[in-house]
């Protein structure tokens, strides 16, 4: 339904030839237009479909992974468009009918078509029977939560709370608890809220301006985030990470979420954290658990017809992720999250397990899906474990499920949008030769406790919910007992976490739930992670505590020594960081746990930093933080954006207590100091305190009172780099890292070492250290070098020398000017220099670049089409396209594996039609989804940078290059900032590859000639 599917990479086309789509036309199109007759569903909305089947019909079209078996619970008239399923704790099934997909009731003022119904099996043959309707006209109401005697439905703008009170299965009861949401279309909308283990409730995509009627008057202003909020005290927030259609809590408290091409995803750290320290550039938390995009694997029985067939093979629709909580299968069942892919009439179920500090997960089954159907109208919409142990799916049965808006209107005009609306079906799946287990519902205090010894998971998440809901403290003897003395770990993680939610857990039980720790004696890891999320907001006030979680910075779990690098950041003791220092020299390189340790060290970088660096008896080279450099670089970025005196002196005195000699011989000595003054160097302009602005030079040419001293030693090594740097008979390793050292000097102490270090006669990665140092320090004299050095520049040096010539008005000029007398060949411009070129704002510039182009790039695609048209009727070769695809486009694509990820990841274009590859090269901005997109950033001192943006804060913006390269540029040295509404991939290939060459690379791209 786009339920779902938003994607916005390049569109796609159908098989027609150039002259084919030429000739249903009255005058011949250019590309663009050549696209948008075929795009946007014109490929197939007038192909003949297929009727609907029958639910018996249907199931025999299925092919299901060996051993599960699939029956039907319930269908039309039962239940229609059904795309969400609870089960409350008397074991009814509760369905949200999504009636008002995909655009409301047709007339304007009538009444929402949403539903909530209640589907019951009265005869216990474990097929629905009787259909109850609990709620009617609902808006856009699309999933729900049984919670406190009835349940929560997100819709559309709302989170409501629907109950019967008097028994007749119908809502006489409809509170807003939230509202306020701005939905961004029927799919990615305020909802399916989950019960965490920690008691808080989750729903997906929570930004608006939130007001509730438990708090009058007051209106917060939610980011684009997930949502959260204390079902007790109703206190509400935003929660890490960004979702659409699907949220998830694992058997382990983990929480998944997903977006149509990013099947499981999920949050590192929460938001509070992640915001803490405000020295620290820390991205988005949320990261992939699955592979995303075109890495992601589907195998469709039958074509998926979706608006962008770039995506057939892979998710483009991807929503109700699920992890698995029954207890009817076997092995790794436990660990397995499935996916629904609509768009592919399938289902996926991928193994999740951590791997190192972070989760991962593998698809079950290499070349096939856990389900998949050659009915074309089954739309599986997301699944739930049942108290059965069973795993339900909703099947919403519709024709289409694109929604109108990714769709040209004359063509969602011709489509029947509720072609299906009065189907559906909710299929059930178990092992074979086992039977769902009987459910009775709890009767008793007694029983609901009894739940949480239960081998499945829904019924003791059930048992958790209910007595924190009731806040029954009276049975907290019960649960203690649970959590000392109970042998299933997941029976003790829901007591833990139930003594929490009654507000009765005692420190005492988190030290024997979790925390102890001595040597080979331990508790669990996942009770050990959980325990010290609670203990982090106690460490404060208990010096019993703080020591224990001090203790587990060696304990032998990495996801352990992540949560404790966070809880850290709670205390300030020595002890606390001296944990963090272990954590950090044994963990350091890991980027996952350096991110942890960089939210915990806002007011003590330098100490830990001291602290990775120090020599010991285990540890006798400051080369063991060698692998941790990114974390040392870091620490020194946090240790300058403070602008701390007694931090900056104790940072700086770690270049005071070695030789500098010495520290120039050894390699991994001069990569570390090269770590430190390229965090200070980047920190440093971020300071906003008493300092003043300062910059790395500055504060060495100038040194604040008290720093006079400690800047000795720095300048010492930074004198020293430039011997380093052109001493032959050093390490090339450690010839970089002096060099890296001199980009941070003053230019007119390092003009004559730059202008040696790129002759002829030094090896290339020399060159390439040198030229970065330039681009760093340089500004039009380091122009003048790049020129005059040119002829010795290495081929790609020469590609870091261009980009650094055309960062200024000046140099631009300059270098156009040796172009055309011949020094420099023009042929080193690509093509997205060129454009730029060529649309330059200063005239002079245009005209040279003009001339030395051969005229500016056609703005009429249609002559280009026809002619590049040719291309699909030649038999290319692979590997000349091979050559083709790493000349023209390996610095920003990436395919199997070769070139860099700048733009979207092509390895899914063998999905494509050769006509659909051919336009998106010739007319990449016919479309640009918004994160390719390219922004120009200017700043003070006249540099240009271009690149994608991929992360941008108060501080600094980070702009991704070519070769995946990032330049992060502080706020307070930008000018300018603005997007170029192109694709980073512009137009004008057509100038650097032949027709000839065209047909090798879509040979090359797609595995096979247009010819064959």
């Amino acid at each position: 339904m786009r339920i779902f599917s938003a994607s916005l990479l390049p569109l796609a086309v159908t098989c027609f030839s150039i002259s084919q789509i030429a000739a249903q036309e009255d005058t011949r199109p250019d590309a663009l237009r050549a696209i948008e007759s075929t795009r946007g569903g014109r490929h197939w909305v007038d192909e003949k479909t297929q009727p609907p089947k029958s639910p018996e019909e249907s199931q025999k079209a299925f092919e299901i992974e060996p051993g599960v078996r699939i029956e039907l619970f319930a269908a039309e008239p039962l239940v229609m468009d059904p795309v969400a399923i609870a089960f409350d704790e008397l074991g009814r099934a509760f369905v949200v009918e999504y009636g008002d997909y995909p655009t409301g009731p047709e007339k304007e003022g009538s009444d929402p078509l949403s539903r909530v119904v209640v589907l019951l099996d009265t005869d216990g043959d474990g097929r629905a029977d009787k259909r109850q309707i609990f709620a009617d006209k609902l808006t856009f109401a699309h999933s729900l939560l049984p919670w406190n005697d009835g349940i929560l439905v997100g819709a559309q703008t709302q989170l409501l709370f629907l109950k019967d009170t008097d028994g007749d299965l119908k809502a006489d009861e409809r509170t807003v608890l939230y509202d306020g949401f701005l939905p961004a279309h029927p799919q990615m909308q305020i909802g399916n809220p989950r019960w965490g283990f920690d008691n808080w409730i989750y729903c997906n995509y929570g930004p608006g301006k939130i007001t509730s009627p438990q708090r009058p008057g007051e209106t917060v202003e939610m980011p684009r985030s997930e949502f959260r909020f204390n079902p007790l005290t109703r206190e509400f927030g935003p929660a890490a990470g960004l979702g659409q259609f699907g949220n998830t809590i694992d058997n382990f408290g983990n929480r998944f979420f997903c977006t149509n091409r990013n099947p499981i995803m999920t949050a590192l750290l929460p938001l509070s954290v992640v915001q803490r320290n405000p020295f620290a550039v820390i991205p988005n938390p949320q990261y992939d658990v699955a592979p995303s995009g075109g890495d992601t694997r589907v195998y469709p029985l039958v074509e998926m017809k979706s608006n962008y067939l770039s995506h057939a093979g892979t998710h483009t629709s991807a929503c109700g992720v699920t992890a698995y909580h029954g207890d009817l299968f076997d092995g790794d069942f436990d660990h397995s999250v499935f996916v629904c892919e609509p768009i592919g009439h399938l289902v996926t179920r991928s193994i999740v397990r951590a791997e190192g500090a972070i989760l991962k997960a593998t698809r079950a089954r290499e070349k096939a899906d856990f389900l998949a159907s050659r009915d074309t109208w089954f739309r599986p919409a997301s699944l739930a474990t049942g108290p059965d142990g069973a795993l339900y799916l909703a099947d919403m049965y519709r024709l289409w499920v694109e929604h109108p808006k990714f769709l040209p209107p004359e063509i969602a005009a011709k489509l029947d949008w509720r072609a299906g609306e009065d189907r559906g079906r909710i299929w059930k799946m178990y092992p074979e030769g086992r039977s769902p287990k009987k459910y009775v519902p709890p009767r008793s205090p007694e029983d609901i406790i009894k739940l949480l010894e239960d081998s499945n998971g829904w019924r003791r998440q059930l048992g958790q919910r209910m007595l924190v809901e009731r806040q029954w403290n009276s049975f907290a003897s019960e649960l203690r007992n649970l959590l000392r003395q109970h042998p299933r770990t997941l029976t003790k993680l829901h007591a833990l976490r139930t003594l929490e939610g009654l507000g009765e857990l005692s420190d005492a039980d988190l030290w024997l739930g979790g925390l102890a720790f001595d040597g080979p004696v331990r508790s669990p890891a996942e009770l050990t992670r959980h325990a010290v999320q609670i203990a982090a907001g106690r460490l404060a006030d208990s010096t019993h505590l703080a020591e224990a979680v001090c203790k587990l910075a060696e304990y032998p779990d990495a996801r352990v020594r992540l949560e404790v690098a966070v809880a850290l950041g709670e205390i300030s003791s020595d002890a606390a960081t001296a944990a963090l220092i272990a954590i950090a020299r044994r963990d350091g390189a890991d980027p996952a746990v350096a991110t942890a340790i960089l939210t915990s060290v806002r007011d003590r970088s330098a100490r830990v930093l001291a602290g990775l660096l120090a020599t010991d008896a285990d540890a006798p080279e400051k080369a063991a933080a060698a692998p941790a450099l990114g974390l040392i670089r870091d620490l020194a970025t946090v240790a300058g954006a403070r602008g701390h005196l007694g931090e900056l002196q104790q940072t700086l005195a770690l270049f005071n207590a070695d030789s500098t000699d010495a520290a120039a011989d050894n390699s991994a000595e001069a990569a570390w100091h090269s770590a430190i003054v390229t965090g200070l160097a980047t920190g440093l302009p971020r300071h906003r305190g008493s300092l003043g602005r300062v910059s790395l030079s500055s504060l060495l040419n100038n040194p604040p009172e008290g720093l006079a001293d400690s800047v000795v030693g720095i300048r010492g090594v930074l004198a020293h780099a430039a011997s380093t740097a052109l001493d032959r008979s050093a390490s090339v390793e450690a010839r970089r890292a002096a060099i890296e050292l001199l980009g941070y000097e003053s230019f007119t102490e390092t003009e004559t070492t730059f202008r040696k270090l790129l002759s002829s006669d030094q090896p290339g990665a020399i060159q390439q250290a040198a030229m970065d140092g330039l681009q760093r320090s340089g500004g039009a004299t380091a122009a003048d070098i790049v020129l005059e050095k040119w002829l010795s520049l290495g081929p790609e040096v020469r590609s870091s020398g261009l980009a650094l010539l055309l960062r200024r008005a000046d140099s631009t000029l300059a270098t156009l000017e040796a172009m055309r007398s011949g020094d420099v060949n023009p042929a080193i411009v690509d093509i997205d220099q060129r454009v730029r070129l060529m649309k330059h704002s200063d005239e002079k510039i245009r005209e040279l670049a003009a001339n030395l182009f051969g005229g500016a790039v056609s703005e009429n695609r249609r002559e280009v089409a026809d002619t590049y048209g040719a291309a699909l009727k030649l038999k290319g070769d692979v590997n000349r396209g091979e050559a083709v695809f790493k000349r023209i486009c390996s610095k920003c694509h990436r395919i199997n594996g070769q070139g860099h990820q700048v733009g979207p990841d092509i390895s899914d274009v063998r999905n494509r039609s050769f006509e659909a590859l051919l336009f998106d090269i010739l007319d990449p901005n016919s479309k640009v989804e918004p994160r390719f997109t390219d922004y120009a950033v200017i700043t003070n001192d006249g540099r240009v940078f271009n690149g994608l943006m991929v992360s941008e804060s108060s501080e600094v913006v980070v702009l991704r290059q070519a070769e995946n390269k990032e330049q992060v540029i502080p706020r307070s040295e930008i000018d300018e900032l603005r997007s170029t509404s192109k694709s980073l991939m512009p137009e004008g290939v057509e100038k650097e590859v032949t027709i000839e060459q065209m047909a090798d690379l879509l040979t090359f791209l797609k595995g096979t000639s247009p010819q064959q």
